[in-house]
């Protein structure tokens, strides 16, 4: 099983000042802009903050969380905290409640069940006995093909490859879980109705009584314990250790967890995976471990100003014409099993032009270079690497805008509290993301392996496809996206193979 595994987590604490596939509906598509439009604003802060190192998060994991603690703000804090998500103007309302967060909120349910793979037990279990059935007639054929030469046997063994490889397409598909949770203190005057608006969208028992002053170690616990269940043990002690002081301040601690297993679906072969050179951004030449195939890929390649390069389909043998621009970039999306996510890498021509691709990268260009990707094959070299970063990202959003919800007395996070008391008036005090990504060819074969075709030569062609090359051989940009809506729901940047 050729695998791509991520898991995702974001949380961060507020402490008391003293004390299956549909059509993309409205909802989607307005939560679906502004999370890409913060994914490629995040992910500048992030680049900048760590220069010339690999970068991996996920944007639809931090927006989600921010999300559901923008449920509880008013004012000025819900003003900057919603111009930081990038909600659009349609969902601007002003008052004290300035957004109107019901769109957002349904739209990322919504992605949660778009994203969330169908499970059919007995389907599964009749589907591989057809499968057997299929294979066993399959190798009958063969070997009546190879042994007596019985040609007219062909097209019915390239049949039963063909509905072999379709069938096999359906299962084992890809794990997606997004997973929240919010851990409340026992003794603080929560406002039920902010726990009843964020439960009607981010799961049923969301909110859980804490004892954060008199028992944070143990609380620590718990959540952490949670984090590695819903990542399957990918994420390790998220919540850090916090010194009694500071703890005995949390009144709340909100989590949201993301979890992706998927296969290729066209797998790369192990033994078709070679050391080879990577050069990084400085022009250093370095080994690393790439994967390469003919995938069948949505591809697309563009100047460096941005603008559409014709990629010709068919050159003549004597034909000499430029393939590739001279500078600019090139674009590949690499289809999962179901094909409802892929991922989707942006390579530079040259192996210094990464800041200079970075620059243009915002959630408009991303939608207009993405509407030009057409299905075709495409030679793809792609190197195995894992990434487990972590952040603390309260710095980075107050640089995008959002000051406000940080700050002690100043927030407004009105709506979460029943509390006049002064003491009792909330802030943020820390968002911190840790991350996991492992990017390689181990697994099972593909179906169309089993069959054997036999064919006889034909007439020398004029002319013949032209199959692109993807050399990602150094370094780029990469986003795991859910293909018809073009929800980022991960992101990050290769600068090293590790």
């Amino acid at each position: 099983m050729n695998r791509y595994v991520v898991s995702c987590v974001l949380v961060f604490a507020i402490v008391a000042a003293a004390a299956a596939q549909t059509t993309v509906s409205n909802a989607v598509k307005t939560t679906t802009q502004a999370n890409n439009d913060f994914a490629c604003d995040i992910y500048r802060q992030i680049g900048d903050k760590d220069a010339g190192k690999n970068v991996f998060f996920s944007p639809w994991s931090i927006s989600s969380a921010l999300a559901m603690t923008m449920e509880g703000a008013r004012n000025e804090t819900a003003i900057e905290m919603g111009q930081t998500l990038r909600l659009p103007k349609s969902l601007d309302v002003g008052g004290e409640r300035p957004w109107r967060m019901d769109l957002y909120h349904q739209g990322v349910a919504e992605m949660q069940r778009r994203c969330t793979p169908p499970r059919d037990e007995a389907k599964e279990l009749a589907t591989r006995k057809k499968i057997a059935e299929l294979r066993k007639e399959l190798d009958a054929l063969n070997k009546r093909i190879e042994k007596n030469q019985e040609f007219n046997l062909f097209d019915k063994a390239q049949k039963l490859a063909t509905n072999i490889n379709i069938l096999e397409q359906s299962l084992d598909l890809y794990e997606l879980n997004i997973a929240n949770a919010i851990w409340g203190e026992k003794t603080y005057p929560f406002d039920p109705t902010y726990a009843d608006a964020v439960s009607k969208y981010y799961g049923p028992g969301l909110v859980r009584d804490a004892d954060f002053i008199n028992q944070f170690p143990a609380e620590r616990a718990k959540i952490n314990r949670w984090v590695e269940g819903q990542t399957k043990d990918r994420i390790k002690d998220l919540i850090p250790n916090i010194p009694e002081q500071q703890a005995q301040l949390i009144r709340m601690i909100l989590v949201n967890a993301i979890y992706f297993k998927g296969q290729w679906s066209d797998p790369f072969k192990k033994e078709q995976t070679k050391d080879d050179v990577f050069t990084l951004t400085d022009g250093t030449r370095t080994k690393a471990p790439l994967m390469q195939n003919v995938q069948r890929a949505r591809y697309a390649a563009f100047y460096n100003d941005g603008t559409f390069f014709e990629t010709p389909r068919m050159i003549r043998f004597d034909q000499k014409i430029a393939t590739y621009p001279n500078e600019g970039f090139l674009v590949a999306e690499i289809p999962y099993k179901d094909n409802r996510l892929a991922m989707t890498v942006l390579l530079p021509m040259r192996a210094d032009g990464l800041p200079a691709l970075e620059k243009k990268l915002t959630g408009d260009a991303l939608a207009k270079w993405l509407s030009k990707l057409e299905s075709r094959d495409v030679n793809v070299k792609l190197p195995k690497f894992k990434m487990t970063p972590d952040y603390e990202l309260g710095p980075l959003l107050k640089a995008l805008g959002m000051k406000r919800a940080f700050e002690p007395r100043i927030a407004d996070l009105t709506g979460m509290s029943k509390s006049l008391n002064p003491n009792d008036r909330l802030h943020i005090s820390r968002v911190i993301h840790k991350a996991f990504v492992d990017v390689n060819e181990e697994g099972t074969e593909a179906a169309a392996a089993t069959a054997v075709i036999v064919a006889v030569p034909g007439s020398i062609p004029t002319a013949h496809p032209f199959t692109p090359n993807f050399f990602a051989d150094r370094p780029f940009v990469f986003l795991i996206r859910e293909v018809e809506s073009g929800a980022v729901l991960f992101m990050g940047r290769m600068t090293t193979p590790k």
